[in-house]
C-alpha cells in the first residue's frame, strides 16, 4: 500500500460523512456542492484521483485556508484517527450529522444544522424557502437503515447534529452498535451543546464503547455565550458540563472537552473561557476558527481590528499559564493582517439585525467590537 502524497488526505480513502438531506461526503469540512457525478456514482473517486496527483481538491478549501493561516487543519490532524495514510479503501472512520433537531440557534450555525434557526432564517432571508422546506422534510438521518455489516471495520465515530441527544434514531443506533458487539471496538466522540444530560440507560450504552469523548460546544462565559448560542442559559450549561467532568474523573475511558468557535465577538474575552474551562471545571478545550458568516470571521475584519486585537491579546496573555498558551498562539495567528476590505458597517448592520430580532442585549459586545475597529484604540 502506497503512502499518500503530501497534499492528500486519508478521509476520502478511509472515511465517510453522513448527513440528513445531503449526499455523503468524505468529511464535515467538504461541502456536497463540490461533489462531482463520479463522486455520487463511485463514492469519492474524483476526490481520490485528484489527491493522488498531489493536487488540492477545490472542495478542500477550508483545510487549505486553515493551513495557509499557519495552524492545523482537519487534514493535518487526521493521524488522530488513521494509523497509516494509504490508498486502500476501507471504512474506519464515520462522521454522522444525525439531523437538524436542535434547541439552540447559534450565530455561526444555520437552518441546515438547527431547526430552531428556521424562523430567523426566513426573517433575514438567510436561505431560500426551498432550502428550509428541504430540511424540514429531512430532520433526521435514517440511521435505522444502516447495516451493522457496513460498520464491521469501524474504529472511530464522530457524532454531530443538530443536538444528538434530541434524535431518537441516534439513541437507537447507539443501542444497535452495543447489541451487535461492535461498540467495544469503537472510539466515539459526541459533539453536544451541553444542554442535555442523557438518561441512565443511554449513558450505560455509551460506556460500552472503547473510549467515549464528549465535546461540549461553548463559546464564552456568561451572557455572551447565551447570545452567541441563543437561547442557551449559561448556569444550566455549567451544571451539565460539571456532570460530564465528574464522569470523566470516574472513568478512564471518558474524555471531556469544551469546543469553542473563535470569532470576532468572543476573541477579546477568550481568556475568560479558557480559565473557566481549564481551572474552574478542569476540562480540556478545543479551539476552532470560523470562516462564515463573514461578520463573525476574524479573517474578514479590517487590519485595524486585527492590530488592536493583537495588542489586547499580548497584554492579556502576558506571563500566562502554559494551559492558556494555545489560545494565545491561535489568536496571534488570526491577527495577521491581510488587507481585508472594510465591511464593518455592513457587519454591524447584520449583527444588530439578528440580535434585535432575538431581543438579545448585545450592546456591550458590539461596543467592544467597535472599539477594536477604531484607529485610536
Amino acid at each position: 500500500m502506497a503512502n499518500l502524497p503530501s497534499n492528500a488526505c486519508a478521509y476520502p480513502f478511509k472515511a465517510a460523512m453522513l448527513a440528513n438531506g445531503t449526499p455523503a461526503t468524505p468529511c464535515c469540512k467538504f461541502h456536497d456542492r463540490y461533489l462531482s457525478e463520479d463522486d455520487n456514482k463511485y463514492v469519492f473517486k474524483d476526490i481520490r484521483e485528484t489527491m493522488l496527483k498531489n493536487e488540492w481538491h477545490k472542495g478542500c478549501w477550508k483545510c487549505k485556508a486553515d493551513e495557509d493561516s499557519g495552524h492545523a487543519s482537519m487534514r493535518t490532524e487526521a493521524d488522530e484517527f488513521f494509523n497509516d495514510f494509504t490508498d486502500s479503501i476501507q471504512l474506519e472512520y464515520l462522521e454522522i450529522t444525525v439531523g437538524n433537531l436542535c434547541n439552540l440557534a447559534c450565530v455561526g450555525c444555520g437552518p441546515e444544522y438547527s431547526h430552531t434557526w428556521d424562523k430567523d432564517a426566513r426573517a433575514i432571508k438567510l436561505v431560500t424557502n426551498e432550502v428550509l422546506e428541504h430540511f424540514s422534510k429531512n430532520r433526521e438521518y435514517d440511521l435505522d437503515s444502516l447495516s451493522m455489516d457496513q460498520l464491521s471495520h469501524l474504529k472511530n465515530m464522530k457524532v454531530t447534529g443538530g443536538e444528538p441527544f434530541m434524535h431518537k434514531q441516534f439513541l437507537r443506533f447507539i443501542k444497535r452498535l452495543v447489541d451487535s458487539g461492535i461498540a467495544p471496538n469503537i472510539d466515539i466522540e459526541i459533539f453536544t451543546n451541553c444542554t442535555y444530560w442523557p438518561a441512565k440507560m443511554n449513558l450505560d450504552y455509551l460506556l460500552e464503547f472503547n473510549n467515549l469523548r464528549v465535546t461540549n460546544s461553548i463559546d464564552a462565559v456568561g451572557g455572551l455565550n447565551d447570545i452567541l448560542r441563543h437561547p442557551s442559559k449559561f448556569p444550566d450549561i455549567e451544571t451539565v458540563l460539571k456532570k460530564w467532568a465528574e464522569l470523566g474523573t470516574k472513568y478512564d475511558k471518558v474524555e471531556v472537552f469544551v469546543a469553542c468557535t473563535v470569532g470576532a465577538l468572543n476573541a477579546p474575552v477568550l481568556i475568560d473561557l479558557m480559565k473557566w474551562a481549564r481551572f474552574d471545571i478542569g476540562v480540556q478545550i478545543m479551539l476552532q476558527t470560523i470562516h462564515e458568516p463573514d461578520w463573525l470571521s476574524i479573517a474578514h475584519q479590517t487590519d485595524t481590528y486585527k492590530n488592536n486585537l493583537r495588542t489586547m491579546v499580548e497584554e492579556q496573555y502576558k506571563d500566562c499559564h502554559w494551559k492558556l498558551k494555545k489560545a494565545y498562539t491561535l489568536l496571534i495567528s488570526l491577527c495577521k493582517t491581510n488587507n481585508a476590505e472594510d465591511n464593518s458597517e455592513i457587519y454591524l448592520d447584520q449583527m444588530n439585525t439578528l440580535f434585535d430580532l432575538r431581543n438579545n442585549n448585545a450592546e456591550e459586545y458590539i461596543q467592544g467590537y467597535k472599539k477594536l475597529l477604531n484607529e485610536r484604540y
